[in-house]
This record gives structure tokens, C-alpha cells and sequence, in this order.
């Protein structure tokens, strides 16, 4: 009798666990958003160009921020932003649906900062990555040196400063 009673504990803590972490996906909402993630996965398949392609794929990304998979968000984020890199829609797309993940959000507007040029037709793109970079670390007062530096390189490269803190 001495073994059973942790044995008990621990199986109704895991459950207890698993209903926790399963909770997004069996709410009436979750149900909506895993089925416009299968909506979103058939596009992507049938897309036949890049404009339609990063559409979908932010799609996807919108619906596993709503079921709370963040990596899998940050990775259909990467991909969409990969397909059309001058896209200021989907830099705004993933600020707000990564908006509480604020590490998540400041490497994706990083990672697509550091992979394209910032001239030509993915200039917009590249001022909103640094508009909401900007805006994460306007958050923090530890970060203001930082947040000050990408509203100067803003004002630098001609765009509209940051909305108030």
C-alpha cells in the first residue's frame, strides 16, 4: 500500500498535466484554429506562387499561435517571410500573433533583418522589422539604449519614427 499512493499522486498530476496542455486545442476556439491550421496546410501545398504560397503559410502561423505552438508559428513565419521577403503585412501578422513571445518575435525580425538586403522592394519590410523591434525593446526600460538606436536608424533611413511608448 506504501508504493500506491505516490503511484496515484503522479498519475493524477500527469493527467492533470495533459488536460492543461491539451486545453488550447479542445475549446470551441481551438477547434476553429486546428482546423484552419489544415485549411492553411492544404494551401500551402496547392500554391503555385510566392504571393499565395507566404499568404498561406502565414496562415498556418496565425492558427499555431492561436493553439499556443509557438515554434511551429516562428517557423511558418520564417518560411512565409522566406517567400515573399517584401512583405510588410506578415512582419505586422507576426508582431501581433508572437506579441507575447517577445524573444520568439525578436529573433524572426532578426533572422529576416539579417537575410535581405534593406533596399529596393523589401525596403518596407525591413522598416517594419525595425519598427516592431523597436517596439520590444521600447518595452523594457533596460533596453531603452536599444530602442533609441532603431529609432534613430529609422529616422536615418527616412521612415516614420516609433508610436509613442
Amino acid at each position: 500500500m506504501d508504493w500506491q499512493v505516490p503511484l496515484l499522486v503522479s498519475a493524477v498530476t500527469f493527467a492533470a498535466f495533459l488536460v492543461f496542455r491539451m486545453r488550447p486545442a479542445v475549446t470551441p476556439r481551438g477547434r476553429a484554429s486546428a482546423a484552419a491550421l489544415v485549411e492553411a496546410k492544404k494551401r500551402i501545398e496547392a500554391a503555385k506562387d510566392d504571393s499565395s504560397r507566404a499568404s498561406a503559410l502565414a496562415d498556418a502561423a496565425d492558427a499555431c499561435a492561436l493553439l499556443g505552438r509557438t515554434t511551429s508559428a516562428h517557423g511558418y513565419y520564417l518560411r512565409a517571410l522566406r517567400s515573399d521577403p517584401g512583405s510588410p503585412r506578415i512582419v505586422e501578422r507576426a508582431a501581433t500573433a508572437l506579441a507575447k513571445r517577445p524573444n520568439a518575435l525578436e529573433h524572426l525580425m532578426w533572422r529576416h533583418l539579417g537575410s535581405h538586403p534593406w533596399v529596393g522592394d523589401t525596403r518596407e519590410a525591413a522598416l517594419a522589422c525595425l519598427r516592431v523591434l523597436a517596439r520590444i525593446y521600447g518595452k523594457k526600460r533596460r533596453h531603452d539604449v536599444r530602442a533609441q538606436a532603431l529609432e534613430n536608424a529609422l529616422a536615418a533611413l527616412g521612415s516614420s519614427s516609433v508610436e509613442a511608448r
